[in-house]
């Protein structure tokens, strides 16, 4: 693909063709306005053809070699000015379409920076949601983290501490002997029966506060107090 021109020497060759436009319309108006003259002018015979000896003197001469010479450059002058206005021309036209041209890349120019200005917009809004939703989400996980620290933090010193009263249970128990649990399962044993003897005790109370119609409920007050009374006795 051709290298296309930059945007300044477009702008430039414009800004000169214009010139050159203005040039030339004023040169051909000066070659209208010579032609015209050139056309209107009437042909002087006297430059081609000799005065009758004895008819002219010295003097009138003089005067039609003076105007043929006038002539002569004016002619030589129009031929210079067509010449030059022929080249114009064909420098104009030239130009022309060059300009055309570069018009054409201006405008093919225009279209596509267009097309990158709008492309640049819609990345730049594209960027500008993906900035916000990654500083949200960076938020998230931010907070998300420093719960998951404090929450790490107290599982740690929940650890600890049922590592510190797995310790202190293990430290106790290497003072038990082989035997304890036995007592244990004994005592749990007479726990239960007595239990069972309570129950027993407690509807044959009932039956005898029915058939001696007392109250059931003071009989066992008074049976609770005497027995409270007898463990004083007893103690040191």
């Amino acid at each position: 693909m051709a290298e296309l021109p930059s945007l300044h020497s477009c702008l430039y060759m414009r800004a000169e063709n214009e010139r050159i436009t203005a040039k030339y319309k004023r040169l051909k108006a000066r070659y209208t306005e010579l032609v015209s003259q050139t056309s209107n002018r009437p042909v002087n015979f006297s430059a081609t053809t000799r005065a009758p000896t004895g008819l002219v003197d010295h003097k009138g001469t003089q005067t039609v070699v003076s105007r043929d010479t006038h002539d002569i450059n004016q002619d030589k002058q129009s031929t210079k000015l067509l010449q030059t206005h022929a080249l114009l021309v064909r420098k104009y036209e030239k130009e022309l379409a060059t300009n055309t041209e570069n018009s054409e890349t201006i405008s093919n120019l225009k279209i596509s920076n267009s097309k990158l200005e709008s492309e640049l917009r819609s990345a730049r809004e594209k960027l500008h949601k993906t900035s916000v939703a990654l500083e949200k989400y960076k938020q998230q996980t931010e907070k998300k983290l420093q719960n998951d620290k404090e929450e790490i933090f107290k599982l740690t010193a929940e650890r600890d501490s049922i590592r510190y009263e797995h310790e202190r249970l293990k430290s106790e128990m290497r003072g038990i002997d082989k035997n304890f649990f036995d007592e244990i399962e004994d005592l749990k044993y007479a726990l239960q029966e007595s239990a069972k003897l309570n129950k027993i005790y407690e509807k044959t109370l009932q039956s005898v506060c029915r058939k001696s119609k007392v109250d059931y409920q003071e009989a066992l007050l008074n049976v609770v107090s005497k027995c409270r009374k007898s463990g004083n006795e007893k103690g040191p």
